[in-house]
């Protein structure tokens, strides 16, 4: 399904776990998100940029930040879902909790990826577009972490109906084919994953809601000059090669197209699922 090259989180050792670690508790959710994962597998680069932005995120302003500009409102809704309609789509009470649990968690850590990798781009020599008047980087306290969620659905565990609901949301990151983690653990659902290929599918191709996605981005990333002027500069060069810094910016380039998505889209299945 996916060439995506990443460390997985039970893949990680030393000094790559320990950033991990610090990564959930600072984001507040309970996984790492490919953005992350995807830095790793560069050797040394993870601990190089975690240690640039690590102050932002330990006093919680980055994430406080980000959150406060997000706004969905001029996505179009997707139909409400009643009880019996999402149990039709073979969702149980048990998985209508854990579905609400991995919507939050991607609503939640999207702005905040969003501003890490505009500062992280700013770091490797690409100017944060957007210049806005700079926003105090205030301490904030974090909200409670949300509870663990269903991993991502191997792919030898994939069922046809999954795969092909899949399709719909694969992109490409930095040369290599990705679908989001939001609709990978989705694929627990497939019926209902089939659901939101149907719904949402549509949506990605709409040039009027890739445009409001692209608000989106841009009121949350404008947010990065400001982290950067807050932070010390790194004291050594980042250990990429020419190659891999283009590389490395074209995945945060990519990032900023899906991540937008990940805010707009996880909030809208968030708003059409049936009151908690």
């Amino acid at each position: 399904m996916t060439s995506f090259r990443e460390i997985s989180e039970t893949g990680a050792e030393g000094e790559i776990a320990a950033v991990y670690d610090e990564i959930r508790q600072t984001y507040a959710v309970p996984y790492v998100s490919s953005l992350f994962r995807h830095l790793a597998a560069y050797p040394g680069l993870l601990p190089w940029a975690w240690r640039a932005v690590r102050p932002a995120l330990l006093s919680g302003a980055a994430q406080q930040l980000a959150w406060r500009r997000v706004d969905i409102s001029g996505l179009p809704p997707l139909p409400p879902l009643s009880r019996s309609a999402i149990a039709g789509l073979g969702v149980d009470p048990g998985g209508l909790a854990a579905i609400r649990t991995v919507c939050r968690s991607f609503t939640r850590v999207s702005p905040v990826n969003l501003v890490v990798a505009a500062s992280l781009a700013g770091l490797l020599g690409q100017r944060p577009p957007g210049a806005e008047p700079a926003v105090p980087l205030e301490p904030a306290e974090l909200p409670a972490p949300l509870p663990a969620m269903p991993g991502m659905v191997p792919d030898t565990e994939m069922t046809p109906a999954a795969r092909t609901a899949l399709a719909a949301f694969e992109t490409d990151l930095a040369g290599e084919a990705f679908v989001p983690g939001l609709y990978r653990i989705l694929a627990h659902w497939p019926g209902f994953l089939g659901y939101l290929a149907a719904s949402l599918g549509p949506l990605l191709r709409d040039p009027a809601v890739l445009e409001t996605c692209e608000g989106i981005a841009e009121r949350i990333t404008a947010l990065a000059p400001s982290v950067l002027a807050a932070l010390e500069p790194p004291a050594e060069p980042a250990p990429l090669t020419p190659a891999e810094t283009r590389s490395v910016l074209s995945a945060i380039r990519a990032y900023r197209g899906t991540s937008p998505q990940m805010v707009g889209f996880g909030g809208l299945i968030l708003q059409s699922l049936p009151e908690d």
